[in-house]
């Protein structure tokens, strides 16, 4: 079990998300070879246009304007040399971004996946694992990591709070959602953020301590 915790806890490193934000989570979502930003249509009016100009919003409004109406017209357009280099330097800047986001997101998936095998597998010894598990779960939830496992990581948080007191019974999996839901986690289902939270922490059934 040390072991199988110091895998964990280095899969789980918080660390490696430092560098990642919505962007970079939406260049590993798009295909190989397909451009997220699109660097022909990078140039825009705050860079033609003086921000301080006295009818800069009108300028800036009919600029918008035209975007949107070459876009829908959707008519091809021929690339040039210069256009084609700056195409081919964004899709090799994406696939390296793509790339790295990818081992992070593999690894991350390793880490909650030994987690909820702990929590739903053959029968362990909980107190074994089960602290430094939440507290690695809950470290890497609010590091960011549902901007690329969705709610995995949510849901393996979930399984770890069934192994709470069995007096708790079908309450147990309410104490985990309640944290989650302090801690700010939204990768929840829809069902699970109905109630308030502060309606879940004041529930008039939880049991008393013994």
């Amino acid at each position: 079990m040390p072991l199988l915790l110091s895998q964990i806890r280095d899969d789980l490193d918080p660390a490696q998300l430092t560098n990642i934000g919505q962007m970079e989570a939406q260049i590993f979502r798009t295909p190989e070879g397909t451009l997220f930003v699109d660097v022909l249509a990078a140039t825009t009016r705050e860079s033609v246009i003086d921000k301080k100009a006295k009818d800069y919003d009108t300028l800036k409004w009919e600029e918008e304007l035209r975007a949107q109406i070459a876009k829908k017209a959707q008519q091809p357009r021929k690339l040039t040399a210069e256009d084609q280099a700056r195409v081919k330097a964004q899709l090799e800047k994406e696939s390296q971004i793509r790339e790295g986001v990818g081992k992070v997101f593999m690894t991350l998936q390793r880490g909650v996946g030994f987690i909820q095998a702990l929590a739903t597998g053959p029968l362990t010894k909980a107190e074994l694992w089960i602290m430094p598990a939440i507290d690695m779960l809950q470290e890497v939830i609010e590091a960011g990591a549902g901007l690329l496992l969705g709610n995995a990581a949510s849901l393996a948080y979930l399984d770890c709070a069934q192994t709470a007191s069995p007096r708790l019974g079908s309450l147990r999996p309410f104490i985990g959602i309640a944290t989650l839901r302090a801690i700010g986690v939204t990768q929840l289902a829809p069902e699970l953020v109905v109630e308030t939270l502060q309606g879940i922490l004041s529930f008039p059934s939880w049991p008393h301590p013994i």
